[in-house]
């Protein structure tokens, strides 16, 4: 799920979830708790991965990749990869 993504890439995603409003699509339990173990083998530092941060995350990961700019197409994760400043009004599904 989160294969070759880096920690940063990871935290300016999640801090995406709290902007999107409406229907929100809520993975599974089994999904949430297997993103909680990748997310932990790739944060590092001493803290725990929580299920409600994993839970975001996965949100957050879903709205990126069906999210694109309206002028130059890119997907939402595409311009968080690339480190491209995000406003998220710009991107639409």
């Amino acid at each position: 799920m989160f294969s070759g993504m880096r920690e940063e890439t990871l935290r300016k995603i999640h801090n995406q979830e709290n902007k999107i409003t409406g229907d929100k699509n809520v993975p599974h339990n089994s999904v949430v708790v297997s993103a909680r173990e990748e997310l932990q083998g790739i944060y590092s530092g001493e803290g725990r991965i929580y299920p409600k941060y994993a839970k975001e995350v996965v949100i957050a990961l879903e709205y990126a990749r069906n999210h694109h700019h309206f002028e130059t197409g890119y997907s939402m994760l595409e311009d968080i990869e690339n480190g491209k400043r995000i406003d998220f009004n710009d991107y639409k599904k």
